[in-house]
């Protein structure tokens, strides 16, 4: 049975014929009737008439559409720039009328009045002013950083002499030859290195690009955060420098240095790894670095890192680089030494650098049980007239405490003295004979002098 079968009308009884139906007389018009004449045309349909009616309405609406569009395209032309340049700053809109404000960084010369345009008559003598630079990038490529730095960057040879025991107590002298890298910060000669290159040196010598040699005199240096200042004569291009706070992990810098001493002015380049890494040097002192993966080797100690600018942001230091793994270096960063390096050029020394007065050893746990003392700063020694001096400290007292932080090691002398200027006063805590005293030390100002004893793993605070 087909779908449609369904929908079948259900069969009915057999259809009887419809009765017939007179004609009325309105089915048939009367002969005399007026015929309406043929057209030729035949009659549309409602459809028909629809259609063509929305067709007019789309033509009509595009039209309009053309007018509303040009008009406000004349409309943007005249009179957006107006409003637009309100917005940017270079024109004030009042009542009826238009005042020019100047534009930062623009001079009044470049803004032409009216009366300076040309008119017809005399455009070809009228001087036509050079077109205005658009802002300069100060980003560099890194050929044009090495090319521009190159000169300012000093190789460092440093030369002591040790005295080495042999047999039956006798000594010979050994010659130790330390090499680095430096940068001029000055025209007239003052060099920046790490002060572990000339740690100790007798003998120092300044090598410049154009390879002339120079004898070097240290005119400072600051142990702790290991820099020293060297000074050459002659007349030389200084690094430009700029500033550490901006950096963030991964931005690029670049070294350039003397690896191994013989690989002079290499450049390698990597990003910033991380900031503010606290590194603890021999001295005990804790020294803020940012790390880089930037191929630092020894001879790069002292040379210069450098931004995307061509700005000196850092000091290389190979010394805290680890030897056995790759893409792991540290820099001291500029921030953190261009007030010491000033003071140093100056005077020859870091000014309001806080001393104490004291040669102090670390005493370890082993130590401690051995001669029956407590873990802390063992004093070797005091200076006299010192400000330990002055306030009755004595030697073998073992410092365990400054300023309320506590001190296991020397290391951790200078944490505590942090932020401490000279003149300031601290409580220091020693253990003497068993018994905790507290001693009020008003700090003096540190100044270079000779070490007041040669014990090793002794250190003055």
């Amino acid at each position: 049975m087909d779908i449609n079968d369904y929908f079948a009308p259900a069969p009915s009884a057999e259809p009887q014929p419809a009765p017939p139906v007179a004609p009325t007389p309105e089915a048939y018009p009367p002969q005399d009737a007026p015929q309406p004449e043929p057209s030729g045309k035949k009659e549309k349909t409602v459809k028909q008439q629809l259609t063509s009616f929305g067709v007019t309405m789309v033509v009509l609406c595009f039209v309009v559409s053309l007018l509303a569009g040009a008009g406000g395209a004349f409309a943007m032309m005249n009179f957006y720039p107006l409003i637009a340049s309100d917005k940017n700053g270079s024109t004030e809109i009042t009542e009826g009328e238009m005042h020019e404000i100047p534009v930062p960084g623009l001079s009044e010369s470049t803004t032409a009045a009216p009366e300076d345009v040309p008119s017809e008559e005399n455009t070809a003598d009228a001087h036509t002013e050079e077109p205005t630079a658009a802002p300069v990038n100060t980003t560099k490529t890194k050929g044009e950083i090495y090319a521009e730095a190159v000169n300012a960057i000093v190789g460092v040879k440093a030369v002591k002499y040790q005295q080495i025991p042999t047999f039956f107590g006798r000594y010979t002298t050994q010659t130790v030859v330390s090499t680095g890298s430096g940068f001029f910060v000055t025209a007239d000669g003052y060099v920046v290195t790490n002060y572990h290159v000339i740690e100790n040196s007798t003998e120092i010598t300044v090598s410049t690009y154009d390879g002339a040699s120079y004898e070097a005199t240290v005119r400072g240096y600051e142990e702790s955060n290991d820099i020293a200042v060297l000074k050459i004569s002659g007349t030389f291009q200084a690094a430009a420098l700029g500033t550490s706070s901006g950096l963030s992990v991964g931005d690029d810098i670049l070294v350039i240095g003397n690896p191994l001493g013989s690989l002079s002015y290499t450049f390698t380049d990597g990003v910033v790894s991380y900031l503010n890494r606290m590194i603890t040097g021999d001295t005990g002192a804790t020294i803020n670095m940012f790390q880089t993966n930037a191929a630092i080797n020894e001879g790069n100690s002292g040379g210069p890192v450098y931004n995307m600018q061509g700005e000196v942001v850092g000091i290389a230091s190979a010394k805290y680089a680890s030897s056995s793994i790759e893409g792991l270096g540290f820099c001291i960063p500029i921030d953190d030494v261009i007030g010491m390096i000033r003071d140093i050029i100056n005077t020859g020394y870091v000014t309001g650098k806080p001393v104490m007065g004291v040669s102090v050893q670390t005493v370890t746990t082993a130590m401690a049980m051995r001669y029956g003392l407590v873990e802390g700063c063992y004093i070797v020694e005091i200076g006299a007239d010192t400000a330990a001096d002055r306030a009755g400290l004595a030697a073998s007292d073992v410092i365990v405490a400054v300023n309320g932080t506590p001190v296991y090691s020397v290391a951790e002398i200078p944490v505590a003295l942090m932020g401490v200027k000279a003149g300031s006063t601290v409580d220091v805590r020693v253990n003497r004979g068993g018994t905790e005293l507290v001693f009020s030390l008003t700090l003096d100002e540190y100044k270079p002098g000779e070490a007041r004893t040669n014990y090793a793993n002794v250190y003055d605070f």
